[in-house]
């Protein structure tokens, strides 16, 4: 596999094709998206003057299988067999929102936005953003998946969220 292959596949690449859809245009409150964990969230990052919530998000691929697909036998004058490679990734955008809104439910409602518009940013474009459809052949189909933690009050009164997006991405390449 050349170099260039190596960028056009691959767990990394799908990470940041799934990142830069992710921040452009920007989500309202999502100030933050990471390919990988960070050591340490620092909420001012990309902030506005006077924002009250503000969300770090971070894309992980929690496991992936491999198929191969045969579709026919070699192709003529090439000596190859005609077929695909099927990744299926398992992905996780992990959402890590704080508020210093004075009040549990305004805290809650921002939060809830972020959710929602992440959600419809991802069935926006089922290749999410990638024209050859072979990086992102089809992602967050058939299924989104959201887990969220408990919120909590911190002793200064902000209020701390969480929450797990889930969804399968798949993966073509020709093999």
């Amino acid at each position: 596999m050349t170099t260039a292959q190596q960028n056009l596949t691959g767990r990394a690449a799908v990470r940041a094709q799934l990142s830069e859809f992710i921040a452009n245009p920007p989500i309202p409150n999502l100030n933050q998206v990471w390919t990988s964990f960070p050591k340490i969230i620092n909420y001012e990052v990309n902030a506005l003057p006077g924002q009250m919530t503000r969300t770090a998000a971070v894309v992980f691929i929690a496991n992936e299988y491999e198929t191969r697909l045969s579709l026919g036998g070699p192709t003529p004058n090439v000596g190859q067999t005609n077929g695909w490679k099927r990744v299926d990734y398992d992905v996780i955008v992990q959402l890590f929102c704080i508020s210093f809104h004075r009040d549990a439910p305004t805290a809650m409602n921002d939060f809830d936005t972020v959710v929602d518009n992440l959600k419809d940013r991802l069935r926006s474009n089922h290749n999410f953003g990638d024209e050859s459809g072979n990086l992102v052949w089809q992602g967050a189909e058939p299924v989104i998946q959201g887990r969220y933690g408990e919120p909590s009050t911190e002793k200064d009164g902000v209020t701390e969220m969480f929450a797990e997006i889930q969804f399968p991405v798949t993966q073509m390449i020709q093999a």
